[in-house]
């Protein structure tokens, strides 16, 4: 069997990537994964030889993070499975793989779930890349003629240079958003409170949840922080709003780490604020990097998808607005820099 081509759209929580998943998932080609790596959580990158029944545990065992962020209460649209009739697992703490991307493949998450655990938790010792390869495979079996997986996961830009360890041949997105845009709405999710909150309060004992080898999902001691965090009260901390300048450095530090990760590569610079104002070039230019034709049907959906959406930062007062363009200003400038030199190498 052919192995299945492979691409990863980076980018910081809230930046769009849930509506690129949203025009991908019809496309008759490709297998569209949504917010895999993230719902695996401390333990997404964690290097090593693993059996596939650990591997599938962890994809399949609840957790008290994705409890308090994931349930229909707290959670955005994304998180499908508790939109579903009759589900089989409880909505408020049900198995990861389950909270966003199996429903946002099958019209039936719970038959799948079912048959990918038969098929995934079988699997001798393997490195983890190994294990998400053979998922993807299995994933793709239940559709038809998928021949390309496209992951995309919130924040999986502080993990690009990890993700490309991992996944040497993935083709390359970058998202981009303005960033006291991002930043914003970061402020009222909560995940991304929750990774804020990790952020600044761990700083002080030098432990870094944006390193780049020992970041969130990668390093040694975020299973037992996981652990902790659950004990101290996690609907604590994401009742919590940020304030401006904590979302605008939390972006700016997420920015300038990920793309250190991304140093060599050519991505393809995909602008959130493009695919809303003028969605089909940018999507034929999407799936053209991907290597895809844009069948006209397909095509006619997709670009019915994207709308714009009133601007957060126009709502707010100068001296708040001054606020937050300031925190962003770092990572704004890194990431101008970057696509700079994107184009010129281009």
């Amino acid at each position: 069997m052919t192995a299945m081509r492979g691409a990863l759209i980076l980018g910081s929580a809230r930046c769009g990537s849930t509506l690129v998943s949203q025009i991908l998932r019809n496309h008759p080609a490709i297998l569209s994964v949504s917010e895999l790596f993230a719902a695996a959580g401390h333990s997404a990158f964690r290097p090593g030889l693993l059996s596939g029944a650990r591997f599938w545990s962890e994809m399949a065992k609840p957790t008290a993070a994705m409890s308090e962020v994931a349930n229909p209460d707290a959670a955005p649209q994304e998180f499908l499975y508790g939109r579903i009739a009759q589900p089989a697992h409880d909505p408020w703490n049900c198995p990861p793989i389950l909270s966003v991307a199996l429903p946002h493949i099958s019209s039936d998450p719970d038959a799948l779930f079912t048959a990918l655990a038969g098929e995934i938790s079988k699997r001798p010792l393997a490195e983890r890349a190994d294990h998400y390869l053979a998922l993807f495979d299995a994933m793709a079996r239940s559709l038809s003629g998928r021949d390309i997986w496209v992951e995309r996961s919130g924040g999986s830009l502080v993990a690009s240079g990890t993700l490309r360890q991992l996944f040497p041949n993935a083709t390359l997105i970058l998202l981009t958003r303005n960033g006291c845009e991002t930043a914003l709405s970061m402020r009222d999710y909560p995940a991304a409170r929750l990774a804020m909150w990790f952020w600044r309060n761990l700083a002080p004992l030098r432990i870094d949840l944006l390193h780049p080898r020992r970041h969130f999902g990668r390093g040694g001691l975020w299973p037992v922080i996981a652990a902790i965090g659950a004990r101290s009260g996690i609907r604590r901390i994401v009742s919590r709003r940020p304030t401006l300048t904590q979302a605008g450095e939390f972006w700016s530090a997420l920015t300038i780490r990920g793309l250190q990760g991304l140093n060599d590569a050519q991505p393809l610079i995909l602008r959130h604020e493009d695919l809303c104002r003028e969605p089909t070039p940018s999507i034929r230019k999407l799936v053209h990097h991907l290597g895809c034709d844009a069948p006209a049907n397909w095509l006619e959906q997709a670009t019915a998808i994207p709308e714009q959406r009133p601007s957060r930062l126009n709502a707010l007062g100068a001296r708040e607005r001054d606020e937050i363009e300031k925190a962003c200003a770092p990572g704004e400038a890194a990431l101008a820099e970057y696509v700079a030199g994107v184009s010129v190498k281009s």
